[in-house]
């Protein structure tokens, strides 16, 4: 909890410092193959830091829209490409949607982005394994999520699978969330870079996340959560509309 306020209280000046275009120099520091893991850490872990913000479903026939971004506070130790560059917190935005499927406790989700050359296109599954109640509260709402992504930048391009387990209550306009993940993120050198156009490097990651989601207007939602992203302090906001 303290970890969480301190997030919430950082969100402001951490977004005036974020570097939104924190990849476009990748094509002049990416001099080495053995760049590309820690890189691909630092760049999934960035992407998975939003896949979830409770642990309960849409529920049928409902949907959900709104938009999330996530901040890393610095690049990891080993990414190079990232700290010669001298980025220092850097950040991803992305819109989502969910829709919930007939017949099964289930989310289906789409969420991307696209700007400076850079891009995600990507898709999930969210699927609900425990819900309460009007009499069971304070029984926690469990769901585990699946997501695949597709990323492209004018310098590289790779992919980024994620695995989740998230529970959260479903009180009164306060509803706290927690949860953990994993992230397998590739990336793949395109031509123009220090190194050979296809050679790549894979990671996977744990990432774990606590927050809270404030429901100020019955239709209307923003959370804000702090994670712990491979070592690194991650934040993560968002606001949507779910009917």
């Amino acid at each position: 909890m303290k970890k969480l306020i301190l997030a919430l209280c950082a969100m402001p000046l951490l977004a005036a410092s974020v570097r939104a275009d924190a990849f476009k120099d990748f094509k002049n520091y990416a001099t080495s193959s053995a760049y590309l893991k820690p890189f691909a850490a630092d760049v999934g872990g960035l992407i998975g830091a939003t896949d979830f913000h409770t642990g309960r479903t849409t529920g049928f026939p409902g949907f959900d829209v709104g938009i999330d971004a996530s901040i890393q506070a610095k690049p990891d130790a080993s990414d190079t490409i990232l700290r010669d560059a001298k980025v220092n917190a850097f950040g991803v935005p992305m819109a989502h949607a969910a829709v919930a499927l007939p017949l099964v406790r289930a989310d289906a989700m789409v969420r991307g982005v696209a700007y400076s050359g850079f891009s995600i296109l990507g898709g999930g599954l969210r699927y609900q394994l425990l819900k309460s109640g009007a009499l069971t509260k304070f029984v926690p709402d469990v769901s585990v999520s699946a997501f695949y992504d597709v990323i492209s930048q004018d310098y590289f391009k790779g992919s980024h699978v994620s695995l989740d387990a998230s529970a959260s209550f479903d009180l009164p306009v306060i509803k706290p969330f927690a949860g953990v993940g994993v992230d397998r993120t590739r990336i793949e050198a395109k031509n123009g870079v220090g190194i050979p156009s296809g050679d790549s490097g894979t990671i996977s990651k744990t990432r774990y996340t606590v927050g809270v989601r404030l429901t100020p207007l019955p239709l209307a939602y923003i959370y804000g959560a702090y994670s712990g992203l491979h070592g690194q302090s991650g934040y993560s906001v968002g606001a949507g509309v779910k009917f």
